[in-house]
C-alpha cells in the first residue's frame, strides 16, 4: 500500500478501493512521522473558554479547502484566511430541517451532488441521519445503526456518488451512499498517529487532492492532517490556526 502507483488507472482503482474500505487501509509497519511536524504546540490556559465544535467538516473546491463548523444552533463557513459566511442560525439558513437538526448536531459531512460544486450535506444526531442541499431535504431523517462521533463525506474524481468515513469511540468505517454502517475497524490501524488521535475523536474529514487522500482528525482544540502513506502535514491548535473563530467559539 505504500509503493508509488505505476499507472493512472491502476492508481485510481487502488485509491478508490482504499477509500471505500475494500482493503485494509493501514498496516502496522508505518514509521512515525511526528518528529518534524509543523505547528505542534501544547494547549494553554487561553483555550479554556473556547468551545469545541459540535461538528466540523471540509469541502475541497478546485483544490481550495472550505470548512463548515457547527456549535449549538449556529454555523460558520470559512477557509484558512477568514470567514465566508456566518456565524448565523442553522434554522434560518435551512428552515426545512426537522427541529432536532437545528442545534447540537453530532456530525456533519459535505459532498458535491453535481456540476458547480453544489454542496450536499449529511448530518447525524444520535441514531438519526439526514441528507439535504440548500434547496431542501434529499432523504431522511432515517434511523442508523450507530451514533457517530465524526463523519466525512467526499467524492472520488469523476463521481458524484457520496462516499463516507465515520468514527465512533476507538473505531472507524468506510461506506457508500446511504448504507450507514457502525464503525468496527480499530483506529489503531493508523499506527503512526499520536495516541490521543486513536480514540474518542471529535470529528474527521477526508478530502482528495490529486491522487492523494488527506485525512483531518480533530481532538479537542487540535487538528492533525495526514495522508494514506502516513505522512503528517500539520498538527495545529485551532485557536492559532483559525483565530478569526475564537470570538465566536468563546461566546456562542
Amino acid at each position: 500500500m505504500h509503493q508509488k502507483h505505476k499507472g493512472r488507472h491502476s492508481g485510481w482503482r487502488r485509491l478508490i478501493a482504499l477509500l471505500i474500505g475494500a482493503v485494509a487501509v493501514f498496516g502496522t509497519g508505518v514509521s512515525p512521522a511526528s518528529a518534524s511536524v509543523p505547528g505542534t504546540s501544547v494547549l494553554g490556559a487561553s483555550t479554556a473558554a473556547l468551545r469545541d465544535f459540535d461538528a466540523v467538516t471540509t469541502a475541497n473546491e478546485r483544490n481550495v479547502w472550505k470548512h463548515m463548523a457547527l456549535i449549538g444552533s449556529q454555523y460558520v463557513i470559512f477557509n484558512d484566511r477568514g470567514i465566508i459566511e456566518g456565524p448565523a442560525s442553522i434554522q434560518a439558513k435551512w428552515p426545512f430541517l426537522p427541529e432536532q437538526f437545528t442545534h447540537d448536531v453530532d456530525s456533519a459531512g459535505i459532498a458535491f451532488s453535481g456540476p458547480g460544486f453544489r454542496w450536499r450535506h449529511t448530518w447525524t444526531k444520535g441514531n438519526q441521519a439526514i441528507v439535504f442541499e440548500d434547496s431542501g431535504i434529499v432523504t431522511g431523517p432515517i434511523t442508523i445503526s450507530s451514533p457517530y462521533d465524526g463523519l466525512s463525506d467526499y467524492n472520488v474524481p469523476g463521481s458524484y456518488l457520496a462516499y463516507h468515513m465515520a468514527v465512533r469511540g476507538e473505531n472507524y468505517v468506510f461506506f457508500q451512499g446511504y448504507d450507514y454502517q457502525a464503525p468496527s475497524r480499530p483506529l489503531s490501524y493508523f499506527s503512526f498517529l499520536p495516541e490521543r488521535f486513536k480514540r474518542d475523536l471529535d470529528d474527521v474529514s477526508l478530502e482528495i487532492e490529486g491522487s492523494t487522500a488527506k485525512y483531518s482528525f480533530y481532538q479537542g482544540n487540535e487538528r492533525i492532517i495526514f495522508d494514506q502513506n502516513g505522512r503528517v502535514f500539520e498538527l495545529a491548535n485551532l485557536d492559532a490556526k483559525w483565530p478569526f473563530l475564537n470570538y465566536w467559539r468563546s461566546t456562542v
